[in-house]
């Protein structure tokens, strides 16, 4: 059985509530979004996560590393069926870091999400941002 909307309005309510608990710096708030079992990617090399533990220590220096100012997920998709929902949209970070210059990060989000029964979570997340040496119209860069 698809989605219905009510269950897309949940799921769209559980992903702004991450986009503020990060913004918040809320680490109770986002692991309380998150599964047990989160899995997946951030923008870094080293940004990779495996589990729990991975995914804590990963948000705590995000968070320590700026002064976030905003997060926005724009176009949003969401598709699903039963108690799992997927999500796919653009997604933009607009911080400070020692009180510099405000910049703002545009990137790429995917989500999967499970419904417990009492609320969604957020087991799988990936974000990402286009390869710069990639021109438009190209599938892969040029050196």
């Amino acid at each position: 059985m698809k989605l219905t909307e009510a269950q897309k309005e949940e799921v769209t309510g559980t992903v702004q509530n991450y986009g503020t608990a990060y913004r918040k710096k809320d680490i109770k708030a986002l692991l309380a979004l998150f599964s047990p079992g989160i899995s997946g990617f951030g923008s870094g090399p080293d940004e990779v996560i495996l589990d729990r533990t991975d995914f804590t220590r990963q948000i705590k220096r995000d968070l320590s590393q700026a002064t976030i100012l905003s997060v926005e997920f724009s176009g949003m998709k969401i598709f699903g069926e039963g108690r799992i929902a997927w999500v796919t949209s653009r997604s933009s970070i607009t911080f400070t870091i020692d009180g510099t210059k405000k910049q703002t990060m545009n990137g790429r989000t995917t989500m999967v999400l499970r419904n417990t029964g009492s609320r969604w979570v957020i087991e799988q997340v990936h974000f990402s941002v286009p390869c710069v040496e990639q021109s438009p119209g190209q599938s892969f860069p040029v050196a």
